[in-house]
């Protein structure tokens, strides 16, 4: 059987599942954002391998931020190419179009879980979104947000087939020593680490720490990571006179092992904004591996299966810094509860974030789509 996998760009969190599905069929990889970042911000993306059967069809054909090329080679391979089933994560309205007029199968592969519909356009687009996932042979959602979404959609629950999402563990990589570096040994470090854009929520993290300073004396906030409203929240954090606080620009993937390593709580304060929001949020993941208290805003689909309240971190109401503000304190407020909460964080990583269980449930979901 030949399947088309149609993805935006290969990072290394999906080397193992995507190995898995080139092993076990005919596999051709169609990326279609290869050497593109997300909303102007650079990503360190992972090389294709090369005894892979792939294409890129990026295109330097732009219609404001649409890749207009792309689309249209997108719609050549799909509409002329050779293959017996097509799984998509990106450019579903397409890939979906194509497989009617072909009379192939169509497996979803989601982490999508909320549909508003804040304009016309939005709206018509959530509409197909639905009619596709009800025509869908299968639906692969990753995250239990997702698949309740799918299923509050109508889609009949024997077709959706659903599995956490699973990050790389960076937790065995080389690591400096960060404290010693920014000479913050004494200090209990508050982390957040990714792109630098309005969804992260940053603005309330920055309210919540300021807070947090005048009760605490040796806590400190490190914001790693770069985009394009950076300058727009270093000056928020000098306008609240915060102190205790780096703003570290790009952080290499070389490095965020250290980072992980250095903090004693990581933070995820995003928020839904016009029909954006965190479908997942792999950093979650990524400092739960670290053994590391974790807290995230209910607009943050990995807080749905990572996170237990008053367990191993908590999990607050997006926009809210009183709430926020009470949960870093509350961690704060025992050393040997934060230990213990990030000790769980582990063991609830190393149980759902199993690349093993994704990958079979993956195929779990083409074989019930080709049956």
């Amino acid at each position: 059987m030949k399947i088309i996998v149609v993805h935006p760009a290969h990072m290394d969190y999906r080397q193992d599942l995507f190995e898995s599905l080139n092993k076990k069929y005919d596999t051709i990889f169609i990326f279609t954002k290869q050497g593109r970042g997300q909303e102007g911000v650079k990503e360190e993306q992972a090389s294709i391998p090369p005894e892979w059967e792939s294409k890129v069809l990026k295109s330097n054909f732009l219609i404001g931020r649409k890749d207009i090329g792309m689309y249209l080679r997108l719609s050549k391979e799909l509409l002329f190419g050779n293959y017996d089933l097509i799984l998509t994560s990106t450019s579903w309205y397409i890939c979906w179009i194509a497989v009617k007029l072909r009379r192939k199968k169509f497996v979803f592969m989601t982490e999508f879980w909320r549909w508003q519909d804040t304009s016309f356009t939005r709206k018509v687009l959530n509409k197909f979104t639905r009619l596709i996932a009800k025509n869908s042979d299968s639906i692969f959602a990753m995250g239990t947000n997702a698949y309740r979404s799918y299923i509050e959609l109508g889609v009949k629950e024997e077709k959706v087939f659903m599995h956490p999402q699973c990050a790389i563990d960076y937790s065995e990589l080389p690591m400096f020593n960060l404290r010693v570096k920014y000479k913050l040994e004494d200090k209990k470090i508050i982390l957040f680490l990714g792109r630098i854009v309005k969804i992260k929520g940053l603005d309330y993290l920055i309210k919540s720490f300021s807070r947090l300073e005048q009760d605490e004396k040796n806590i400190f906030l490190i914001i790693a990571g770069d985009g394009p409203d950076r300058i727009k929240y270093e000056q928020i954090a000098k306008e609240l006179d915060v102190k205790n606080i780096l703003f570290t620009g790009r952080v290499s993937k070389k490095e965020i092992s250290s980072y992980y390593n250095a903090c004693d709580i990581f933070v995820l304060p995003s928020i839904f904004y016009k029909q954006s929001y965190e479908p997942w949020g792999l950093v979650i993941n990524e400092a739960m591996a670290f053994s590391r208290p974790v807290i995230a805003t209910n607009a943050v689909g990995a807080s749905g299966d990572m996170i237990e309240n008053n367990y191993n971190g908590y999990i607050i109401k997006e926009k809210d810094t009183d709430e926020l503000y009470k949960s870093i304190k509350m961690i704060l407020s025992s050393d040997k509860n934060m230990k213990l909460m990030g000790e769980r964080s582990r063991k609830i990583f190393e149980k759902k974030n199993n690349y093993n269980s994704f990958s079979e449930t993956l195929s779990l979901s083409i074989e019930y789509a080709i049956k």
